[in-house]
């Protein structure tokens, strides 16, 4: 019986599979969209504000919303779209400089405090249970009632009081890498703690490094504005959200414009960081995109 001889060059070569790329999250795109648009408006807010954020307008007082005053105007004639415009400048620069403040000094700590454990690891914890012990406003209060109010000195406040979640969060991230292989085999070959800190384990932690500090932008934000809004925030004539806000207070019912607009711009920003911060956690965790799916 004769064997079948098989043509190799006639023979059909089988397609490489590419690797499937999973989707973006909406919530991640529409997120990140809305948030880089703020971004890019807080950026160009000269070109883009039809006014001085502080220029008056006397004989405009309470004018409401109209094509040449988009927004109204507040109790000094000033352009509430202008000053919306413009605040978002100051309210993303808070937001972003009080989240690297907590993490500048959160992820160390908490490297530390789960490589190292044992005493270390002790002592970091309960510092950071006495800092959570404290009210968060209160804490924040007491760290700037010690010198007049300013915009640095709110913003490492409001980072100083996000340090202890930060540190918790890559304490544990670290006690879950501290026994993967590759970082026994570093242990293994002689390397030290440094090493292993700065080379296995932080590039590894970057994923939920990233979403916690995505989501305390806009807990910062709000901390902020509630901070401005009783007075130890942005002092006047700046043009901050919180400000705006706690300054409209007394014509809400006159010109509610002057209340509603940065309040919406706000709202806004927090829904947009924290949809691009859900979207971001689910885009990074595999896990959670199976059980949504």
């Amino acid at each position: 019986m004769a064997e079948a001889s098989v043509d190799l060059e006639a023979a059909p070569i089988a397609p490489r599979r590419r690797a499937r790329r999973r989707p973006l999250p909406s919530s991640l795109v529409a997120g990140g969209l809305v948030f880089a648009a703020i971004i890019l408006v807080a950026i160009f807010a000269p070109l883009i504000a039809p006014y001085p954020f502080d220029e008056m307008h006397i004989r405009d007082r309470f004018h409401a919303p109209s094509l040449t005053y988009l927004a109204g105007t507040d109790e000094y004639g000033r352009d509430v779209f202008s000053r919306m415009i413009y605040g978002a400048r100051l309210s993303l620069f808070m937001g972003v400089l009080a989240t690297l403040v907590s993490l500048v000094i959160g992820v160390p700590l908490g490297l530390l405090s789960g490589y190292m454990r044992g005493a270390v690891d002790e002592a970091v914890m309960r510092i950071l249970d006495i800092m959570m012990a404290f009210p968060p406003i209160m804490l924040v209060l007491l760290i700037i009632t010690l010198t007049e109010p300013s915009l640095w000195k709110t913003s490492v406040a409001v980072g100083f009081l996000f340090v202890p979640a930060i540190a918790r969060l890559m304490r544990s991230v670290c006690l879950d890498l501290a026994g993967e292989e590759y970082v026994l085999a570093a242990r293994a070959r002689g390397e030290g703690a440094s090493y292993i800190l700065l080379r296995e384990i932080l590039p590894n932690a970057w994923p939920p490094i990233i979403v916690e500090g995505s989501l305390r932008v806009t807990f910062a934000i709000l901390l902020a504005a509630v901070l401005s809004f009783l007075g130890f925030g942005i002092q006047p004539p700046a043009a901050d959200w919180g400000l705006m806000i706690a300054q409209a207070r007394g014509y809400i019912e006159r010109a509610p414009w002057i209340v509603l607009a940065p309040g919406l711009a706000m709202c806004v920003t927090v829904v947009a960081v924290n949809l691009f911060g859900d979207g971001l956690r689910e885009y990074l965790d595999p896990r959670m995109s199976a059980r949504r799916g």
